[in-house]
C-alpha cells in the first residue's frame, strides 16, 4: 500500500484535508498533492497520476493525510472516478482527475470548494510534498491574474525566494488567506530567463474550471461541494441552450459592445448603462450568451479571443472576464446586498445587515445587475450598488424600462457628470472607424475586381450614422436621460455595422490573396517545368489555369480547380523525370 510516514510537520488542525499521493507500489513514490472532499473524494491534477509516457491513469494510488497525526500513516488505495479523468489536452485545457478513495477517511475535516473572483495580489497559501520533505512544505503567492490554456487557469507569483513552486506541488489546495477557503489547486510551475533576470510563477487551477470539467462536482446539490455564489447565478434567465433561447440569434452590436466593457477597452468607462427591454429577445440573449461565454465555469471548453468565420460575432470575451452578475427584480436591496456579499465571499451573516458587510469590504469586481429598474426599491438598490463603485468595482447596469426614477438617480450618483459628452466622441470613434473600414472595402473590391467574382459589395452605413451622430450633438435633450438611451442605440447600431464591414473586408480580403496564392502555386510550377525542359507536359491544362486567373473576373472555385489539375500533371510529370525529385510544393 505504500511507503509509510517517517515523520509529519502537521498538526491535527492544519488543513488535515490535505493529502499526498504515492504510487500503489513497494516503493511508494510520491506523485504529487490533493484534497479531500466529501463522499470520500479526492481532488488532483490528472498530469499527477499519468503513467509517464502515456495517455493513461494509474490504476490505483495510496491516498496518505500527513495531519491525521499518525491515524493514517499507512494510506488508503483510491481509483480513480469513472468519467472524472480529465487528461490535459493537445491545448493544455483539463488537466484534472477525481478519485476515491476505499475506505473511511483518518481525518474528520473535508474541503468545500469555493469561487473567488482574480483579484490582483491577493494572497493565497498551499503545502506541497517535495520527496525529501516528508512532512511537506508551506508556501505563500500572490494572484496575478488569469492566464494559461484558454484563460482556465489563473497565475500564481511566489511571495519570496523561499516560496518558489518546485515539483510534487501539483493537485495541492489553493488556500485564500482572507477567508480560509479552498479557491482551486495547484497545476504548473514555470521557470524562465528573460533579459538577464531570471523568472518564476505558477498557475492554479480554480474552482469555476474544475466545477466545468468535472461533472459530479457541477451536479451535485448546491453548497455540497462547491461554496459561494457562481458568477451566474444557475437560474439565470434565458440562458442560451433552452428552448425558447435556441431559434434566436443574438444582437451581434451589442454582443460586441458588451465584450469590449469586458474587456475594459480604453474607450470603455468602469461605470456603463444600456437598455435591453424584455420585447427585445436578440438583445437579451445576446447579454446571456455574452455573460456565459465570461462566466469560467460556464464558457466553452476553450475561450480564446478569436473570430468565429460562420456568425462573425467578433472576438469572445474572456474566460473569467466578469465576476459577478445579479438578476435583481423584485428583490429588496437586503437581498441584493447578500448576493453580493456571498459573491465576494465577505462573512456570513454576523452583527452586520448584508449592506454593512458591503459597505466594509467590498471587493474591486466587475459586475454586471440585470434589471435594476425592477427591483422592489430601485433607487435604494442603486444607491447599494454606488458602494461598488466608490470601492473601484467596474459596473454595468441593464435597464429593462426607458425611463425609470433609478435611471435618473443612477444619472445622477454614478455617472460622471462629462459622461454624455465623452459617450458621444466615443461614438463618433467607432463611426470613425466604420467609414475607414468601408472605404478600405470598397478599395479592396476595386483591387479584386479585375480579377476575382462575383464579389461582395461592402455595405454603406457611415453616412447615415455621421447625419445622426451630428444630430445627437445638437439635440435639445443633452443632460437628460432620453438622451443617454439615443446613444446607446446609436452606439449599438454603429457596433452592429461595423462587424457587417469587417465582414465584407475579411472576405475580400481573402478571396484576393487566395487568387495570388494560385498565381504563385501556377507560376513556380511551371518554373520547376521550364527548369527541366518539360513545360510540354502540362501546356493545356496551364494555359487553362494561365487563362481563368489573368483573362478577368473568374469565380475563385473555378480557377482552383484549373490550378489543381495543373498541379497533379506537373508532379506526375517531374515525378516521371529522371533528377527532378519527388517535393511536394515549387
Amino acid at each position: 500500500m505504500g511507503a509509510l510516514i517517517s515523520e509529519t510537520n502537521f498538526s491535527t488542525d492544519q488543513e488535515t484535508w490535505r493529502v499526498r499521493l504515492r504510487t500503489d507500489d513497494p516503493r511508494g513514490r510520491v506523485l504529487g498533492a490533493g484534497v479531500l472532499l466529501r463522499d470520500g473524494l479526492v481532488l488532483t491534477c490528472a498530469h499527477v497520476i499519468r503513467i509517464a509516457g502515456t495517455d493513461q491513469h494509474q490504476p490505483s494510488v495510496v491516498v496518505e493525510f500527513p495531519g491525521s497525526g499518525g491515524a493514517g500513516s499507512a494510506g488508503l488505495r483510491a481509483t480513480v472516478v469513472p468519467g472524472h479523468w480529465v487528461p490535459r489536452a493537445d491545448d493544455h485545457t483539463g488537466d484534472l482527475a477525481l478519485l476515491r478513495i476505499a475506505g473511511p477517511p483518518p481525518v474528520a475535516s473535508y474541503a468545500t470548494l469555493h469561487r473567488l473572483p482574480t483579484l490582483w495580489n491577493h494572497r493565497i497559501h498551499f503545502a506541497g510534498y517535495p520527496s525529501r520533505l516528508t512532512g511537506g512544505k508551506w508556501a505563500e503567492a500572490l494572484i496575478k491574474g488569469p492566464g494559461g490554456p484558454g484563460d482556465e487557469w489563473v497565475q500564481i507569483d511566489p511571495v519570496t525566494e523561499a516560496d518558489t513552486i518546485i515539483r510534487r506541488f501539483s493537485g495541492a489546495g489553493v488556500v485564500d488567506n482572507r477567508t480560509g477557503h479552498v479557491i482551486g489547486i495547484v497545476v504548473s510551475k514555470l521557470e524562465s530567463d528573460r533579459e538577464g533576470a531570471h523568472h518564476r510563477h505558477g498557475y492554479m487551477i480554480p474552482t469555476g474550471t474544475i466545477v466545468k470539467h468535472l461533472g459530479r462536482l457541477r451536479e451535485a446539490e448546491p453548497g455540497h461541494y462547491i461554496g459561494g455564489r457562481p458568477p451566474l447565478p444557475p437560474g439565470f434567465p434565458g440562458e442560451p441552450g433552452g428552448p425558447a433561447s435556441a431559434p434566436l440569434a443574438p444582437d451581434r452590436g451589442f454582443a460586441r459592445w458588451l465584450t469590449r466593457w469586458l474587456a475594459a477597452e480604453d474607450d470603455m468607462a468602469d461605470v456603463e448603462i444600456t437598455f435591453v427591454r424584455h420585447e427585445d429577445a436578440e438583445a437579451d440573449f445576446a447579454l446571456r450568451t455574452t455573460l456565459t461565454r465570461a462566466d469560467r465555469e460556464r464558457s466553452p471548453r476553450t475561450s480564446r479571443p478569436s473570430y468565429d468565420d460562420h456568425d462573425d460575432t467578433g472576438p469572445a470575451p474572456r474566460a473569467g472576464s466578469i465576476d459577478l452578475a445579479l438578476v435583481v427584480r423584485d428583490k429588496t436591496p437586503a437581498q441584493v446586498a447578500e448576493e453580493i456579499a456571498e459573491g465576494m465571499g465577505l462573512d456570513g451573516p454576523g452583527p452586520l445587515p448584508p449592506s454593512a458587510r458591503v459597505a466594509a469590504g467590498a471587493l474591486p469586481l466587475t459586475t454586471v445587475v440585470c434589471g435594476v429598474d425592477e427591483a422592489a426599491r430601485p433607487v435604494e438598490t442603486v444607491e447599494l450598488l454606488h458602494t461598488l463603485v466608490r470601492r473601484g468595482g467596474r459596473l454595468l447596469l441593464v435597464f429593462r424600462q426607458l425611463g425609470s426614477p433609478a435611471l435618473r438617480r443612477t444619472h445622477e450618483l454614478l455617472l460622471d457628470p462629462a459622461c454624455p459628452r465623452r459617450w458621444l466622441e466615443r461614438v463618433g470613434r467607432r463611426i470613425a472607424v466604420l467609414a475607414r473600414t468601408e472605404e478600405d472595402a470598397r478599395d479592396l473590391r476595386r483591387r479584386a475586381a479585375s480579377c476575382v467574382g462575383p464579389l461582395p459589395r461592402p455595405p454603406r452605413y457611415a453616412p447615415d450614422l455621421e447625419l445622426k451622430a451630428a444630430r445627437l450633438e445638437a439635440d435639445p435633450q443633452q443632460g437628460t436621460t432620453g438622451f443617454l438611451v439615443k446613444l446607446s442605440y446609436v452606439e449599438r447600431t454603429a457596433e452592429t455595422a461595423l462587424l457587417e464591414a469587417e465582414t465584407a473586408h475579411r472576405l475580400l480580403a481573402r478571396q484576393l490573396a487566395r487568387h495570388q496564392e494560385l498565381r504563385g502555386l501556377l507560376d513556380g510550377y511551371q518554373a520547376r517545368l521550364a527548369a527541366h525542359g518539360i513545360t510540354e507536359a502540362a501546356a493545356s491544362v496551364h494555359q487553362d489555369a494561365q487563362r481563368l486567373l489573368t483573362g478577368g473576373p473568374c469565380e475563385p472555385a473555378v480557377a482552383e480547380a484549373a490550378v489543381d489539375r495543373f498541379v497533379r500533371e506537373a508532379r506526375t510529370a517531374l515525378e516521371a523525370h529522371p533528377g527532378t525529385g519527388t517535393e511536394e510544393g515549387p
